[in-house]
């Protein structure tokens, strides 16, 4: 049996039974979830965090593991793909830069984001850069209380004292799932 692991740029991940190599142009993508076809009569259907779990579980008989290495861009589009099933509520975030210089504050935004995942990749998917004329934030977070979010205030300090100056709680909308 061949298996294929088709990921699109649109978080869109599907994996398919094919029988041989002409079979790969007859591959459809399913949206948010991954379809497991092992005849022509059984199909499976997991979400896209379920597949990735279970392909990093050990075998029961052999103990083999899968590792799984890809670009957190990847990992991110897979998991904003899921926010689609989140509810948006009020709640609170925590800015850590806001600026109005045009192309500079915008370029520093994005600059900020990446040093946030390069030194905590699992953050990627609660960063948020804004626009709203004439500011660029960043903003992290989907704290459903503020109690909650000064302790994820508190942390940010402590991971990234140079964004001191400027962290604080504001009140937003964030996702719950």
């Amino acid at each position: 049996m061949h298996y294929a692991l088709c990921i699109n740029l649109n978080a869109q991940v599907e994996t398919q039974y094919i029988a041989s190599h002409e079979d790969i142009d007859s591959l459809s993508i399913m949206p948010d979830s991954l379809l497991i076809q092992q005849d022509s009569v059984e199909v499976i259907k997991l979400s896209t965090r379920d597949y990735f779990d279970m392909l990093t579980t050990p075998d029961s008989l052999t103990g083999a593991v899968i590792n799984i290495y890809q670009d957190s861009v990847v990992f991110v589009a897979i998991e904003k793909k899921a926010l689609v099933e989140a509810q948006e509520v009020k709640g609170f975030r925590i800015q850590i830069y806001s600026s109005n210089r045009g192309a500079s504050a915008r370029e520093r935004a994005f600059e900020i984001k990446d040093i946030l995942v390069s030194k905590h990749p699992n953050l990627a998917d609660e960063i948020y850069i804004t626009y709203t004329s004439p500011f660029w934030k960043v903003r992290i977070g989907n704290c459903q209380t503020n109690a909650k979010a000064q302790e994820l205030r508190q942390w940010i300090i402590a991971e990234f004292p140079e964004f001191t100056t400027e962290t604080y709680i504001v009140p937003s909308m964030i996702y719950v799932y």
